[in-house]
């Protein structure tokens, strides 16, 4: 009876043994299978480079894709590269970039001269600029024969300070000249009458209250956007491409703009100290950074859903024409392509 017992009991440890020695094989199996599966889902990450003119907190909902994994996730590696130069456009025309981030009104004028270029999301849906006067300057007339920093030639920023200008009575073309500095250096020159105005981001804004000067044109008045854009819209910090590149790889186009949605949908439903957290690490130069980011949500400057309106789309058109970049406005149909933007919406 014993040997009974000791033989089922014997026979009983050994199953256990063997079931034990196939459960750390199976498990063993399995983690190589996942780490080979991850692997393998690594190496097939399509490599995208993205470029821009520089590195904008508008633009964030690329940056929250960038940082949170989702254009991982829709099977891309991105690059985002900052080209510092009066066309920043050119790695996208020169098939160097994929997609690049910038203002309407330059695209406004490839599209009107043929090029191969088209609008694709928008990442902010009201204009975000202000305008700011040196102490010593009572009002916008009194520029001419002065310095104005307005960016690079052809951009959004030069766009607006020409509005502001023209619709002070000035000529735009002849009464000032025009510096492009950076946020860094504008108070400084300010304070030394360099230059004696200067449009502002919302970076640059918050430093410029800070430092006691006072908004002559605040876009954030929906009064002052409408009076002088003529629309409550205006689509401005952008996505673009070359419609070929677009037509010939329509699946990593989608990838792209879902992954720019879901940074969108991020910023639409996170707190300011969450996206602070997440945006830290690509603006790590930025000391106001809090402050900024919640200026953007307070003042709704982030799209949403990356779509253009119409009227929005006309009141791109008319900046482009004052800027002198167009002579007759370009059909919405001719000038974005925003089925992907839908797309991603619909998803």
């Amino acid at each position: 009876m014993k040997k009974k017992v000791l033989a089922s009991l014997l026979v009983a440890a050994m199953a256990v043994g063997m079931m034990a020695g196939c459960g750390k094989s199976g498990d063993k199996q399995e983690t190589t299978q996942k780490t080979e599966a991850k692997e393998e889902s690594s190496g097939e990450l399509t490599k995208i480079s993205v470029c821009e003119p520089v590195r904008g907190i508008l633009w964030a909902p690329v940056y929250v894709a960038k940082a949170e994994g989702y254009f991982e996730e829709e099977g891309l590696d991105v690059d985002i590269t900052t080209v510092q130069s009066d066309m920043p456009t050119a790695p996208v025309l020169a098939d160097e970039a994929q997609f690049g981030l910038y203002g309407p009104e330059m695209i406004c004028k490839f599209v009107a001269e043929g090029q191969d270029t088209e609008l694709l999301y928008t990442c902010t849906d009201t204009y975000p600029y202000s305008f700011f006067l040196a102490r010593d300057v009572k009002s916008v007339a009194d520029l001419k024969g002065t310095t104005v920093n307005g960016a690079d030639s052809g951009s959004s920023p030069r766009a607006f300070v020409r509005a502001v200008v023209n619709n002070a009575g000035l000529d735009a073309d002849n009464d000032v000249t025009y510096a492009n500095m950076s946020n860094s250096a504008v108070i400084a020159a300010l304070e030394s009458g360099e230059i004696k105005a200067t449009y502002a981001s919302p970076e640059l804004r918050a430093q410029l209250i800070d430092a006691g000067y006072d908004v002559t044109v605040d876009i954030y008045d929906k009064d002052v956007h409408k009076e002088l854009l003529g629309s409550e819209s205006y689509e401005m910090y952008i996505v673009f491409g070359k419609k070929s590149y677009v037509e010939q790889n329509p699946e990593i186009t989608q990838s792209f703009i879902n992954a720019c949605y879901k940074g969108a949908q991020y910023l639409d439903s996170h707190d300011t100290d969450e996206i602070v957290a997440t945006l830290k690490e690509q603006f790590s130069e930025m000391t106001n950074l809090e402050q900024v980011v919640k200026e953007c949500k307070d003042n709704g400057l982030w799209s949403p859903d990356g779509l253009f309106t119409d009227s929005g789309v006309e009141a791109i058109n008319k900046m482009a024409m004052d800027s002198g970049l167009i002579d007759k406005p370009v059909a919405k149909s001719d000038l974005v392509d925003d089925s992907f933007a839908k797309k991603a919406a619909g998803k």
